[in-house]
């Protein structure tokens, strides 16, 4: 009985129930086009692009689920901007009021699409984004409010005076800039994502810093300090997530080191060790949760002409501590608009919605179907 008990307490942890079940996705590819994903009121919507033998597109399929029921509730097929190959989606998101759903490709050519939640409409699109050819990272950060919210890195090789984050904002109406914010100076180091608080029109940075150093500054859109900021030693940095408050979620880790989920919160910081390469993987609606990604081993594939992924397993986390909640092994998903470093690039976020009872999870798979898992809430 005592050792029964002991089990129990050390994977408390990891198993708290889970029902799982799949959500096909007509007409995909997840070779060439990863779903983007929003969620309501047990209604998950997904938008993807499907591709024809030759591997060109020219069609965004739409699709709503009923969670409850595990039934399709609608789709559509939308044109969109004919494209060949592999085609990284920068988002879809959901109005506060859960009427219009904005579904964004941010690299050339780009595409801004509204659609009412209603009946999946178009309302209104835009392929004339207003972004100059320096503006590099581009990033989709949804709503705040009646205006779509865009980003980027603005920067010019030998001219650090005109380079910054670039903060953008677009009016619903039209789809033109309403807000136009450049915080000079003020820069995320080119391999990483931009991590951007609309709504708190704040912005956490992480330039490249002393040797053995990390640390992840918090500003204002007007690159100003606001005196949140965190640093870790001895870690590679795989990207943050932003919860808020002055809260962050840091990932660390490299294929021979081991490495580390640290939780800061105004200026109190927790770390997870882990026995693993920790990045960032999905967009949680509720900042008491993230996702992470713990990759264990690469295997070298000779006949494939690179390194690949053997082994990982997906983290669902509550930032303090921070503890992990439950895991499942999965496959790190993405696609990439070419191989330029800058020419855009999608992972397979699975997206987590708590609700009273549960916590679920929805995650694309290589069968280019979603896979959901219903986790008892803890």
């Amino acid at each position: 009985m005592r050792r029964l008990l002991g089990f129990l307490l050390l994977t408390a942890g990891v198993c708290l129930g889970q029902s799982e079940f799949s959500m096909p996705l007509a007409k995909g590819n997840a070779a060439l086009s990863l779903p983007s994903m929003a969620v309501r009121d047990d209604v998950v919507y997904a938008a993807y692009r499907s591709f024809d033998l030759l591997r060109f597109s020219n069609q965004l399929q739409v699709v709503a689920y009923d969670l409850k029921t595990h039934k399709e509730l609608q789709r559509v097929a939308i044109s969109v901007p004919r494209v060949h190959g592999a085609r990284a989606s920068d988002g879809l998101f959901l109005s506060e009021d859960g009427q219009t759903l904005a579904y964004a490709e941010l690299h050339e050519p780009g595409l801004i699409v509204l659609l009412g939640t209603k009946n999946l409409a178009e309302i209104k699109r835009s392929d004339a984004l207003p972004f100059a050819p320096q503006d590099h990272q581009r990033v989709f950060a949804g709503f705040d409010h009646d205006q779509l919210c865009i980003a980027s890195n603005f920067y010019q090789a030998g001219k650090p005076d005109v380079s910054g984050l670039h903060f953008i904002r677009l009016g619903l109406a039209d789809l033109k800039p309403t807000a136009d914010t450049k915080a000079t100076g003020v820069w995320q180091e080119t391999s990483g994502r931009i991590v951007w608080l609309p709504k708190e029109h704040k912005t956490w940075v992480n330039p490249p810093g002393k040797p053995g150093v990390d640390v992840w500054t918090e500003y204002t859109e007007a690159g100003q300090k606001t005196g949140q900021a965190t640093e870790h030693r001895n870690g590679l940095s795989n990207g943050a997530v932003a919860l808020g408050d002055g809260k962050l979620l840091a990932f660390y880790g490299n294929m021979v080191a081991k490495g580390a989920i640290v939780s800061y919160a105004d200026h109190h910081v927790e770390e997870l060790k882990l026995e693993c390469t920790a990045h960032p993987y999905g967009l949680s609606t509720d900042p008491a949760y993230a996702g992470g990604i713990c990759t264990t081993q690469r295997d070298i594939l000779p006949e494939a002409g690179a390194n690949k992924v053997r082994s990982s397993e997906f983290l669902l986390l509550r930032p303090g501590g921070p503890t992990i909640l439950w895991r499942h092994n999965m496959d790190f998903l993405g696609v990439a608009n070419g191989n330029e470093p800058d020419a855009g690039f999608q992972k397979g976020d699975p997206l987590i919605y708590p609700t009273r009872s549960k916590i679920v999870v929805m995650a694309p798979s290589k069968s280019s179907s979603l896979m959901v898992y219903e986790i008892a809430a803890p």
